[in-house]
């Protein structure tokens, strides 16, 4: 995301040079500026190899200085804004706003200055950072271990900006569930709690990527009673305040108090449980204690409750239990600051809350409602129009990591940054930019994610209709250089599509088809093709930029090939073990070894730079079971072994023979009767079967050969048609431990006219083994005027994106967006052409007349955001009547998620069918309409009797251009 460069390398017209600049500042500005100056200072130092420049209070005679400070306190800013050199109208009274500008002579003695003037504290601390930046310092250099280019030569340009106000008020994280990765890394570097030496590196790098909130770690249990904040170092809050972190909580921590301080002294009494109907008074006190420890510092206080341990209140009217609450909790914020209003307020309205909320929970005006995401990305609720007038506004809670049903996720990164741009593009429009807080885990394996949702929240409207090239590549070049900027930037732009399919501890060895559209193969080639560009990239760096090399591309890369490698490989092993292959051994001996490689993998980055990021790649994510709770270690099950050196029963022979689309008939069992194996007749036919060639599906089918036994077997392949011009031969060798993969072709232009047949391949072994493989085909023609998709093996699968009326009005394609290569397709509201919605028109063709076709109609998860609008879409086929549908189905209870959601979460899509009536063959028309600017379609599927189960569904049909 581009911004104003006002620094160089070069010498240009108008710049000046700021080698060995001092650095003034009026001693009286907050001290906030002062800890960044000091920062600013050490990263010139970096970038130009010199000793760091002073800081000072006083003019200095230095030929160049830099001055930096607020409106509210700098007098070197109003001294130069009252003699009209600098204009600070620009930034006065604005929030968290900042200005550059180069001036001529600021005092005597001085020939020119680079003069950063922010509106009030932290707008000056960014354009601090800014400058930090722009020299080439990243936001993450500590925590990335990111090279400073070196530069003896640093020039301000001539050029004045303007930088401010954020779209997001409140920008910040959660740091939760930190245990065990970041609660064993910080216990070995910092000592037993979370401390203010830690919490240095937090606050430097929010301000470094221009965030200024926080609600602090507070993993409970680990150990007792956990971390607390406020109390674990007493120089935490006015630390965090004296930097400009302005610090909130969690949740279900309100008034400013770390649940587990209700675990320590003086209330860890049994009998004093955390239930407000039982515990009032004692738990009124708690309150009013967290309010007043916070009023001497910049905060945003929680208001609400919740149950015990993070649950609902077990309570027989928990909404009315809460109002009480609400009532007290504001009548202590009247006490402590004058007025109920007088210091900002959320209230998160998380799971139930968002129930009791919809029921009719009043909440006072200026509080700032916090809704919440599902914790898997996607916003369960935006403000209405009367909600936006609110005065307190509304923000949005987003997980980018998290412990819960139905399944955890908190390992490498594996959240989609077109899918997070869709989500808060969104919120944004539709109100919700008072507070932005994203739940970041363990902070380091994020970095991109929270570099993006910051550069987001700063700026809503600086990536264009969801770029993210211009995004990936400036970040990039920061961190890189800018000529990695565009290979490395579409590395990362590779790897976001791939976490879009699912999340990785949400894949199994099941999860990708091993036998339908080659889908677990592509899958995995996809990694191995990412990976090794990923090698190739880095062995052209110096080495001093490997490590963060490592850490930032090709470690999660590294990580995600191996973790999605062995699922495939499990699942591969079970399913030739289950046929009696004797390459099911070999998978079982690959599972191994990629099981022991993913943890080297994690201990390379634990002991690389001398152990710097010990215990970060800490968290287990293998041995999930059917609940969500991770596990505690690594583990993998059920792995098989076939007796290699066993021969096989005769009457089922010593090679075996997959096709596609099938595992086999009673596969790897005998079949008595002989006469039907050799080979394979009636009910046996189907397992060795490949789907149909037409010349309107892929150009090539494939079938594989296997061992069944010790023995080693030379085999032939031969074709009776020329057109289908298969004649292979080979060796099976037992001890090789290879399959012997049949590529099968037709020259469709040899075929006859109207052929509908099969052809029998005929498959014999020097072993006394016959088979026959069945290979249907069908000769196909369609109209030479018809352009679009053809139906092919009782199939029409359309990409929503390839749609025929171009000129359609308020449709917008997302790139990026999806599981599909080519995006998704979604409204865009144009209130100036007065459109509710956007109609898209899909032609395909069939040869296959059915009344009872089902339609699939793939959107990206999305939940309906308006509480009584829902999101909408339609279609109509050939012209009939036009069919409404909702997108989410009604929940049953206010604020509740909806039915099946627990699975389609993780598939990471919804999938809508419904029965259509086809007719007659040949060419047709759907016409589907969007109607909410939240919906987004991904694919279209017409089945007529053919779709094969897989996880992706079947992939693009053929598309006829002419």
């Amino acid at each position: 995301m581009q911004r104003t460069t006002f620094v160089a390398y070069e010498p240009a017209a108008g710049a000046i040079s700021l080698a060995n600049a001092p650095i003034i500042i009026d001693r009286e500005d907050f001290e906030g500026i002062r800890i960044a100056a000091a920062t600013l200072a050490k990263d010139i130092a970096r970038v130009s190899g010199e000793e760091e420049p002073t800081i000072s209070s006083e003019q200095s005679a230095s030929p160049c200085v830099i001055i930096v400070g607020s409106i509210q306190r700098s007098t070197f800013i109003h001294d130069l804004a009252s003699s009209g050199r600098i204009d600070i109208t620009m930034v006065e009274g604005k929030w968290e706003t900042w200005c550059t500008v180069l001036v001529d002579a600021p005092w005597d003695g001085c020939a020119n200055a680079l003069v950063i003037c922010g509106s009030d504290k932290r707008g000056t601390i960014f354009g601090i950072y800014s400058l930090s930046e722009q020299i080439g310092v990243s936001p993450w250099h500590w925590w990335a271990d990111v090279p400073v280019k070196r530069s003896p030569c640093i020039y301000a340009l001539d050029v004045r900006t303007v930088q401010g106000p954020p779209s997001v008020k409140y920008r910040g994280i959660f740091i939760n569930d930190e245990a065990p990765a970041l609660s064993a890394w910080v216990h070995e570097k910092y000592g037993p709690k979370y401390n203010s030496e830690f919490y240095k590196h937090v606050f430097e790098l929010l301000l470094r990527l221009k965030a200024n909130f926080l609600w602090p770690a507070m993993w409970f249990g680990y150990p007792h009673p956990g971390n607390s904040f406020f109390v674990d170092d007493p120089l935490n809050q006015a630390l965090a305040d004296t930097y400009g972190i302005v610090v909130s909580t969690s949740h279900h921590e309100p008034m400013q108090r770390a649940m587990n301080e209700w675990f320590d002294e003086p209330y860890n009494e049994p009998e004093q449980s955390w239930n407000w109907t039982k515990n009032k008074e004692k738990i009124t006190r708690y309150f009013d204690e967290g309010a007043q420890r916070a009023s001497h510092f910049e905060s945003v206080i929680t208001i609400g409750m919740r149950g015990d341990g993070d649950r609902e209140m077990e309570v027989q009217n928990p909404q009315e239990v809460l109002k009480e609450v609400l009532s007290t909790q504001r009548r202590i914020i009247s006490d402590v600051y004058g007025g109920e209003d007088r210091v900002p307020q959320l209230i998160a309205l998380y799971k139930e809350v968002q129930e009791y909320y919809e029921n009719g929970l009043e909440i006072p005006e200026d509080v700032t409602l916090l809704f919440a995401d599902d914790n898997f990305g996607t916003i369960r609720r935006l403000p209405t129009e009367a909600e936006r007038m609110r005065r307190g506004g509304a923000g949005v809670y987003y997980h980018l990591e998290y412990v819960g049903e139905p399944r955890s996720y908190k390992w490498l990164n594996s959240n989609s940054l077109a899918k997070i741009w869709q989500q808060l593009d969104q919120a944004k429009r539709r109100g919700a930019d008072q507070i932005w807080i994203f739940n970041v885990g363990d902070i380091k394996p994020l970095e991109v994610p929270l570099s993006f949702v910051m550069s987001l929240a700063w700026d809503t409207v600086a990536m264009p209709l969801g770029d993210l090239p211009a995004f990936l590549e400036p970040f990039i070049a920061r961190t890189f250089g800018s000529e990695l900027a565009v290979p490395a930037g579409n590395i990362l732009l590779r790897y976001d599509k791939l976490i879009a399919l699912r999340k990785h501890e949400h894949v199994e060895p099941k999860t990708f088809s091993l036998i339908n559209y080659s889908e677990a193969n592509n899958v995995l080639s996809s990694w191995e093709a990412l990976l090794s560009d990923a090698e190739v990239l880095s062995a052209r760096l110096p080495t001093v930029s490997r490590p963060s090399f490592f850490q930032l591309i090709s470690h999660p890369i590294k990580a995600s090939h191996i973790y999605m490698a062995l699922q495939i490989c499990r699942g591969k092993n079970a399913l030739y073990a289950k046929q009696r292959r004797n390459t099911a051994n070999d998978f079982f001996d690959k599972s191994i070894a990629l099981f022991k490689a993913d943890f080297q993998l994690s201990q390379e980055y634990h002991t690389m730079l001398n152990g710097k990021w010990n215990h970060i790649m800490r968290q287990p994510h293998l041995g999930f079971r059917e609940l969500w709770h991770a596990p505690s270690r690594d583990m993998i099950s059920g792995l098989c072994l076939v007796q290699a050196s066993q021969e096989s029963n005769p009457i089922v022979g010593n090679v075996g023979v997959a096709v596609e689309g099938t595992e086999g008939v009673r596969p790897g069992l005998c079949n008595e009767e002989s006469d039907r194996t050799h080979p394979s007749r009636r009910d046996l036919v189907p397992g060795v079967t490949l789907p149909v060639m037409e010349p309107y599906v892929p150009q090539s089918r494939t079938f594989k050969l296997y061992m069944r036994g010790p023995k080693t077997l030379t085999w032939e392949v031969a074709s009776p048609v020329d057109w289908m011009p298969v004649h292979a031969r080979g060796i099976l060798d037992s001890s090789e431990g290879q399959d012997a993969l049949i590529q099968v072709t037709v020259d469709w232009q040899r075929v006859p006219e109207d052929f509908d047949d099969e052809v029998l391949l005929v498959l014999q072994s020097d072993l006394g083994d016959h088979e026959h493989i069945h290979v249907p085909v069908k000769q196909r023609s369609i109209p030479s005027w018809f352009v679009g998709h053809v139906e092919a093996d009782r199939v029409i699968s359309i990409l929503a994106a390839r749609f025929a009326n171009e000129n359609a009005a308020g449709y917008w394609r997302h790139p990026y967006l999806g599981r599909e290569a080519s995006g998704a397709v979604s409204f865009r509201l144009q209130p100036d052409m007065g459109l509710t919605g956007c109609e898209l028109l899909y032609p395909f063709y069939t040869f296959t007349s059915t009344i009872k076709a089902s339609l699939h109609m793939y959107f990206t998860l999305t939940l309906d955001v308006h509480p009584t609008s829902p999101a909408l879409y339609g279609f109509s086929l050939d012209d009939k009547d036009l069919q409404m549908h909702r997108l989410v189905e009604q929940p049953e209870k206010a604020g509740d998620l909806p039915p099946r959601w627990s699975e389609s979460v993780m598939d990471c899509v919804w999938i809508r069918k419904h029965q259509v009536d086809l007719g007659d063959a040949g060419a047709h028309t759907l016409k589907i309409l969007i109607q909410d600017e939240n919906l987004a379609l991904e694919k279209i599927v017409v089945d007529v009797g053919g779709v094969r189960e897989s996880y992706l569904g079947p992939p693009e049909s053929f598309y006829v251009t002419s």
